[in-house]
C-alpha cells in the first residue's frame, strides 16, 4: 500500500521499504551521512561502514521504514518505531509516542522541503495513532537542532546513548 504526497519537487509515493529495497534504503542513508561527513558532523558515520547493511536490515526487519519516490527513483526515507527505549529510557516504553528516526533526503533534493513535507507525513501517521511525536538527534549539531525548533518541537532534555553519543530529544504533543 502507498500514500502520495504533494512536495515542491513533485507528487512523491510513499510507501514501506520491502527486504528486496534494503540496499535502496542505506543508498539513501549513506549519501546523507556522506554529505553530513564532509561537513564534518559524523553523526551517521557507522552507515558507511560494513556495520552499515546490518543496521538497514535490522530497520527494515524490524520498524516502519518507509522510503519516498519521484517516478521510479527514490528521494527519502524515514522510520517510525512505536518504542524507543535506548533514546528515551524508560519514558520510550509508555505507549505514549511514535518515534521519529533515520530522516535521510538524497542530496540532489535538499533544500526544497521535501524532509519537512516527509516530517509532517510521519506526524500524521503517528497522530492517526492517538499518540505524540518524539525524535532525537545529535546534540553537537546546532543546525539540526534549529530545524526541528522551528518546526515547533519541544526541547525534552539531553540524553546519552549507551555508545557516548550525546543527543537531545524533542517531542511534539
Amino acid at each position: 500500500m502507498s500514500e502520495k504526497l504533494q512536495t515542491k519537487i513533485g507528487l512523491l509515493e510513499l510507501r514501506r521499504a520491502r527486504p528486496d529495497e534494503e540496499g535502496v534504503v542505506l543508498g539513501v542513508k549513506q549519501d546523507a551521512a556522506r554529505w553530513l561527513e564532509n561537513k564534518g558532523i559524523h553523526q551517521w558515520a557507522g552507515i558507511l561502514m560494513a556495520q552499515g547493511e546490518d543496521f538497514v536490515h535490522k530497520k527494515v526487519k524490524d520498524h516502519e521504514v518507509y522510503l519516498a519516490f519521484l517516478g521510479k527513483g527514490p528521494v527519502a526515507t524515514v522510520t517510525i518505531l512505536w518504542e524507543d527505549p535506548v533514546s528515551w529510557g524508560e519514558k520510550g516504553k509508555d505507549s505514549k509516542a511514535g518515534y521519529l528516526h533515520g530522516l535521510a533526503v538524497l542530496r540532489r533534493h535538499g533544500g526544497q522541503g521535501v524532509g519537512k513535507d516527509l516530517l509532517a507525513w510521519a506526524e500524521g501517521v503517528i497522530r492517526a495513532k492517538g499518540r505524540i511525536v518524539r525524535l532525537d538527534c545529535m546534540a553537537e549539531n546546532p543546525r539540526i537542532n534549529r530545524y526541528y525548533l522551528d518546526l515547533r518541537f519541544e526541547f525534552a532534555g539531553p540524553a546519552t546513548l549507551p555508545n557516548g553519543f550525546k543527543i537531545n530529544l524533542y517531542e511534539k504533543s
